[in-house]
């Protein structure tokens, strides 16, 4: 098969989940026989509103990264989730490659103009649901005031949209009363409603729905995550879930210590819940030893980056690592015996809590989302109230005192699939949305009728 992969970012330069996984994706592919084309934003540039790429070489697969330019001619807004210049370049790529199928991770920054384009060359799309970037311009479902999301609306989402600016975040924090008086009014007001850009939340919402209901399939890899875009109308109950799978084969033998190694693997940013982890871990009491160790990066996040550094820094038992790159995952978690996830957002299927469960690490978890899937309480793992930093501390102290709670932890790890089993399962609904493709071409084709006979 020819596969197109459109993502926002690409390793080594991005590291996100979803980005890690389009890399494994396409290397397996690629490996295995299959032609690979990725394409991937590498940054969003203030400047002239166009593309510039560079081509290269990726383990075998072929890799274009997109620099796209932005500037006040343009409504960022908009953009961000119909962007015409990712549009001419995936058309492009598909004039170029001649795909077989597009496989579009997540849709962030990409933006759901490339679903359009793909569906233009009738070609069949494949969307991974990686985040709730459907569903939220924040991607996470966190407003702008921390607080969770119980889901999109017009006006809430307008609101959302508007305190990212000072000027209407700053009134929202002096009177929230009277700013939620005035939100309430704007969805009653259609003159209010338009200056604060709530047509503008409609006009997202309704085309992404309609976008993405043109996919031809949605995975997700969590049944959280699948439910969660369900009941918001989206994928009508049609949306796979699969799981990712675990690279174990390259795990190198765990290195035993008797002081309590704790670690946290993911980015630096407050929407992880890092800062209610230092907090906890300030808390602890007790003389075995024990170490905290931070791995990731605070890369669009500086202000809170530096909070976290400034947290570290007082105390004695805490290091922040920076970046660990892809396999090296392997090397981190022989050094660890408790991994913390902590989110504050509603994660689906951390890929963090599959590698650590597939080497025997427990994980001590936050209740929420896809994380109460993965990590049972008292059997593979520990889970404390979200954003209670109370009970996160209470839950790592009966690791340091509870003689062996870590070792009953550790007999129960969660069943994991191999990388094998997911993309065979992946290549399979490949083959199905090209199937799917050829009986409508089929379907379409006019049929010929000759001359009667007499």
């Amino acid at each position: 098969m020819r596969i197109l992969i459109a993502v926002h970012g690409y390793p080594p330069t991005h590291t996100g989940g979803a980005e890690r996984r389009s890399q494994r994706t396409a290397r397996y592919l690629s490996a295995h026989g299959d032609t690979v084309r990725v394409i991937a934003i590498e940054a969003v540039e203030a400047g002239e509103h166009e593309t510039r790429h560079e081509d290269s070489n990726d383990a075998g697969v072929q890799l274009r990264r997109l620099w796209i330019g932005s500037n006040c001619t343009t409504d960022p807004f908009v953009e961000s989730w119909d962007n015409p210049l990712t549009a001419r370049a995936l058309d492009d790529a598909i004039r170029e490659e001649r795909p077989d199928v597009l496989h579009l991770f997540s849709g962030y920054l990409m933006s759901a103009s490339v679903v359009r384009v793909a569906r233009q060359h009738d070609i069949p799309i494949v969307v991974s649901l990686t985040d709730y970037w459907w569903l939220c311009h924040r991607i996470t479902l966190i407003c702008t005031d921390g607080s969770r999301c119980d889901g999109p609306s017009p006006v809430g989402c307008a609101r959302c949209h508007a305190e990212t600016r000072r000027r209407y975040r700053n009134p929202a924090t002096v009177a929230p009363m009277l700013a939620n008086v005035g939100w309430n009014a704007a969805g009653r007001w259609p003159v209010l409603g338009d200056r604060l850009g709530i047509p503008q939340q409609v006009d997202r919402a309704t085309a992404l729905r309609e976008l993405l209901a043109s996919a031809d399939t949605l995975i997700a890899p969590s049944q959280y995550l699948a439910d969660i875009y369900t009941q918001h109308g989206f994928g009508f109950g049609s949306i796979v879930v699969s799981r990712q799978g675990v690279d174990v084969d390259r795990c190198p033998i765990r290195r035993e210590s008797a002081e309590l190694r704790v670690g946290y693997l993911g980015q630096i940013k407050p929407h992880k819940g890092v800062d209610l982890l230092l907090t906890a871990w300030g808390e602890l009491a007790g003389d075995r030893p024990r170490r905290l160790t931070l791995f990731g990066s605070s890369a669009g996040e500086p202000a809170y980056g530096e909070r976290i550094r400034r947290m570290c820094n007082a105390l004695p038992d805490v290091n922040w690592a920076g970046e660990f790159k892809g396999a090296s995952v392997w090397d981190v978690l022989a050094d660890l015996d408790v991994v913390v996830v902590p989110s504050r957002w509603v994660e689906n299927s951390p890929n963090v809590i599959l590698e650590a469960q597939a080497v025997g690490v427990p994980v001590v978890g936050s209740q929420l989302g896809g994380v109460g899937e993965l990590v049972r309480h008292g059997v593979n793992g520990l889970t404390f109230g979200v954003d209670d930093a109370v009970d996160l501390a209470h839950q790592l102290q009966r690791l340091l005192d509870e003689h062996g709670l870590l070792t009953t932890l550790r007999r129960h790890p969660i069943p994991f699939r191999t990388v094998d089993d997911e993309m065979g399962q992946l290549r399979l609904l490949y083959q199905k949305s090209i199937e799917r493709k050829r009986q409508r071409t089929t379907a379409e084709r006019p049929v010929t009728v000759g001359p009667l006979e007499s």
